[in-house]
Formats: structure tokens, C-alpha cells, sequence
């Protein structure tokens, strides 16, 4: 059974172009060997994150993320079981985002310090950031 994860954080400190590729080659490679797919965005100093694939490897993978001193204010934004990945080609796909062009897909605002219920299923939400990155991705 597959799952995704959509979650949101802040960076500790501000990435560059330049810092990303090779956090995004070393996540690639781990989520080649554990199964895992999905997408990265960042704007503004902060990331958003769907991460799709077998249990336990993506629980494992999320621990890590909220333990990893790069991220904080790490909150879970869906989770749930899917029939199918949004991003099945993908190891990790990343795509710089515009926080307003972003709210507008998606129908809430990750990027934003306020609480709120996530507007749509995690397997919906996710095929929305699938489209909304269509063109936009790599997964180099």
C-alpha cells in the first residue's frame, strides 16, 4: 500500500540555488533506494514537501526531516493511503514556487504562519501540486 505525506517547514537558514542540488542529489539517491518519490518546493526561506511511497520507509523518512536541524516549524499538512502516485517518475522533483501562484492552486497558503485544515485529501492536493508543476520540475 502506498502513502503520501504533504508537509510544510522552514529553513534554519536561507538556501541558495547553489545549496540545493546537492541536498536534492543526496534525497534522490535515498528515495531511488527506499521507494520513495515526490516533489520539493521552496519559497521564501520555506519548503513544502510531498513525499509518496511505501510505510515504513516514508514515517522514517519524515522523522528525519523534523529531527534535521535544517528545518523547523515542520508541520504535517496531509497524510493518508493513495491508489496511485501523483508523481510516479519522480525520485524528487523540485520546482522553486511563488507563495501567491501557490495558495491559488492549492487553496491554502503553506507558506503562511497561520493554522489552518489542509482544503483538500492528500491524494487530491497532491495531483493539484502535479499540475501546478507540470513544466516547472526536474528531477535531475
Amino acid at each position: 500500500m502506498l502513502y503520501s505525506l504533504i508537509y510544510r517547514s522552514r529553513a534554519s537558514r536561507a538556501m541558495h540555488e547553489v545549496t540545493l542540488p546537492p541536498l536534492l542529489r543526496k534525497a534522490r539517491l535515498h528515495n531511488e533506494r527506499t521507494r520513495l518519490g515526490g516533489l520539493l518546493l521552496y519559497a521564501n526561506g520555506e519548503f513544502m514537501q510531498v513525499l509518496e511511497g511505501p510505510e515504513p520507509a516514508l514515517s522514517q523518512l519524515y522523522a528525519r526531516i523534523q529531527a534535521d536541524p535544517r528545518h523547523f516549524a515542520v508541520r504535517t499538512l496531509a497524510y493518508g493511503p493513495i491508489a496511485g502516485r501523483a508523481f510516479p517518475d519522480w525520485r524528487m522533483a523540485y520546482a522553486p514556487a511563488d507563495a501567491r501562484a501557490l495558495e491559488k492552486i492549492v487553496g491554502f497558503s503553506p507558506f503562511k504562519d497561520i493554522p489552518g485544515l489542509v482544503a483538500h485529501p492528500a491524494e487530491d492536493l497532491a495531483q493539484r501540486l502535479h499540475d501546478f508543476v507540470q513544466g516547472r520540475a526536474h528531477d535531475e
